[in-house]
């Protein structure tokens, strides 16, 4: 080209002209470069906010399920129905970033019996007034009983509005609380945080936690069965020791009474060997109320006091009223290692076999013992008394009590005796740690 030019222009024209041809093309060059770059770095930056926005989504769905993992053993380890409720409603709230929760509970009518509410103050709740009648979307979902979400209340079809006090509420989610089929409560959620609606996995992770929440009030339910038949079988256990022990004893002294009263006239003598057979009934009727009582003061000691406290008290009490000897030994950390269910549990089953020992075991030596080993807590308790046969240890009320109290709270019992070889209660229970592991 530089030969053309500088034939048709001359040698000095000729350069200028292939010098602006240069950087005209430098330019144009340069210009796509930059062009290109342009694009690369807006479809960069478009890549980077979605991966961003993914991110928090990734994060905010990992700290939702971590939220389930945590409700979930939470719920486990509570057997009280009310505490249980109110649990379900309180990790439903935190689950799904919700400002308000309620859980609902009905009838076979659809009566609402209960509804326990979470996020509203009790000034807020007093101000609402009575329960829900199942109107609107609660009346809805009770009818059919699915999942519902909704991005304004105020718009669906079947919103009747608020009563007077009532906060505002708009986005809504709710879901039923189903066991085997059959909704036994449903669970509703209202104001997002942030104002968003409920988004799909919110609602497949509060699905998840009304599965665990059926779980859980239906293990609550049970365990409250469980505690009115041990009242049921305690009570018959204390009218039948009442008869069988101290009554036919009176019994006995008032014929014994009836017999030297006859005597007392013609066979003075005969009267007053009577009479020193009723002392010695008397006195046995007496030690029979008297390890009786004790039964019934060791279950009046609070369960509610640390292990470190109420055990200590029990044997002390043990030793007062059956006037034994009885060593006690409770470690601090195996103490703090169960939950508020087992540490009941622990407190009542030592309560039984003390309570075995003052009245049955005729022993001069006890011991109680709580402390760990290979990370359970183990509870046990031993005497050198007359033992029994252990191949028939099951027949009486306060040993299938005992089991039947480990058994609930997920321990195990094992009673060892033998006649005139005393006997040995060991009661293992897990800690907090292995009950929240499942």
């Amino acid at each position: 080209m530089h030969f053309v030019l500088d034939r048709l222009l001359g040698p000095g024209l000729s350069h200028l002209v292939s010098l602006v041809i240069g950087v005209a093309g430098v330019l144009a060059f340069s210009a796509g470069i930059f062009g290109r770059l342009t694009t690369l770095h807006l479809r960069d930056a478009a890549q980077t906010e979605q991966l961003a926005v993914l991110a928090s989504d990734l994060e905010a769905r990992r700290r939702q399920l971590q939220a389930l993992n945590v409700a979930g053993m939470a719920l486990t380890s509570e057997l009280d129905s009310s505490a249980v409720l109110q649990k379900v409603a309180d990790e439903a709230r935190r689950v799904a970033s919700a400002r308000y929760a309620a859980l609902g509970v009905f009838d076979d009518e659809g009566v609402v019996q209960l509804f326990v509410t979470s996020g509203l103050t009790p000034e807020e709740r007093a101000r609402i007034g009575p329960l829900p009648k199942g109107r609107g979307l609660l009346g809805l979902l009770q009818r059919e009983p699915h999942p519902l979400r909704v991005a304004e209340i105020s718009k669906h079809p079947a919103s009747v509005g608020f009563p007077k006090g009532h906060p505002p509420m708009h986005s809504f989610l709710g879901t039923p609380i189903l066991w085997r089929g059959r909704a036994i409560g449903n669970l509703y959620l209202t104001e997002k945080h942030g104002g968003a609606e409920f988004t799909a996995d919110d609602e497949e992770a509060v699905q998840t936690l009304a599965a665990q929440a059926a779980i859980a009030i239906e293990n609550a339910r049970l365990y409250e069965q469980i505690e009115r038949m041990a009242v049921l079988e305690e009570r018959q256990r204390i009218g039948m020791e009442l008869h069988d022990g101290a009554i036919q004893s009176l019994y006995g002294v008032g014929l014994l009474l009836e017999d030297a009263a006859v005597r007392l006239e013609t066979e003075p003598e005969e009267a007053k060997a009577a009479l020193a057979r009723v002392v010695d009934r008397l006195n046995a009727a007496i030690a029979d109320l008297r390890g009786f009582m004790l039964g019934l003061r060791q279950k009046a000691v609070t369960p509610d006091l640390p292990l470190t406290e109420s055990l200590p008290r029990l044997a002390e009490r043990t030793g007062e009223n059956a006037l034994i000897d009885v060593s006690v030994s409770v470690a601090e950390e195996a103490a703090a290692a169960l939950d508020q269910t087992r540490r009941e549990a622990a407190f009542y089953i030592a309560a039984d076999a003390l309570g075995n020992i003052a009245r049955h075991a005729r022993a001069k030596h006890a011991s109680l013992r709580l402390g760990r080993e290979d990370g359970r807590v183990v509870l046990e308790v031993r005497d050198d008394g007359v033992g029994f046969d252990d191949g028939a240890m099951w027949t009486g009320h306060g040993l299938r009590n005992m089991r039947d109290r480990a058994f609930a709270v997920g321990g195990t019992l094992r009673v060892e005796s033998a006649p005139g070889q005393g006997s040995r209660i060991r009661l293992e229970l897990p800690t907090i740690e292995q009950v929240a592991r499942g």
